[in-house]
């Protein structure tokens, strides 16, 4: 198993006991994201996980994280997720899969360099989800790690991209997941 598996595999159970904690009325709350409720958020995350799935399959990529994400998360969000989640992690339980060279967002990559790279967003959204939940917004140290890792070097690009608002100005004593929450925008 790759590092960048291990985390990225964190990162996603992370996110799925948040998710398993909200209630059939808990999923029009709004979250963090301007605009977005908690079954936004989850509809996101789930598009991603399928898109990288259909990298990884070939097959025709069906759901657009950033368009209307609501809808990608169906009658039922945390089915869906959990639907999604099994099919990303039954794609990569491939002999040498994580070698493979796919285009992805942002060009050629690895399909080990990809996961690796989106542990940032998941860990992220899982951040939005507990506090459109009300539940603890706490996250996995490592994935925190790797999550500033990710993004540091590459947050103004991100940020021009609409991808972050701007950064929220911190205390220089502030713990990794301040830090990492401010650099994307975020008030913890």
């Amino acid at each position: 198993m790759s590092e960048n598996l291990r985390i990225w595999t964190k990162a996603l159970y992370g996110f799925d006991h948040v998710a398993r904690l909200a209630g059939p009325d808990d999923w029009d709350r709004p979250s963090p994201c301007e605009g977005w409720t908690a079954k936004h958020v989850v509809g996101h995350v789930l598009a991603i996980q399928r898109y990288f799935e259909s990298l990884i399959t070939g097959a025709e990529v069906t759901m657009n994280p950033m368009v209307d994400p609501d809808r990608n998360a169906g009658d039922d969000p945390y089915a869906a997720w959990a639907a999604a989640r099994d099919g990303v992690l039954g794609a990569v339980d491939q002999p040498g899969v994580l070698h493979r060279v796919v285009k992805g967002f942002s060009g050629p990559s690895s399909v080990d360099d990809m996961i690796g790279f989106n542990v940032a967003d998941t860990t992220i959204h899982s951040w939005d989800l507990a506090r459109a939940l009300g539940v603890d917004d706490r996250l996995d140290p490592a994935c925190v790690a790797r999550a500033l890792t990710n993004v540091e070097p590459v947050a103004e690009r991100l940020r021009s991209g609409g991808m972050f608002s701007a950064p929220v100005e911190i205390g220089g004593d502030a713990d990794p997941q301040a830090r990492l929450l401010a650099l994307t925008g975020r008030r913890g």
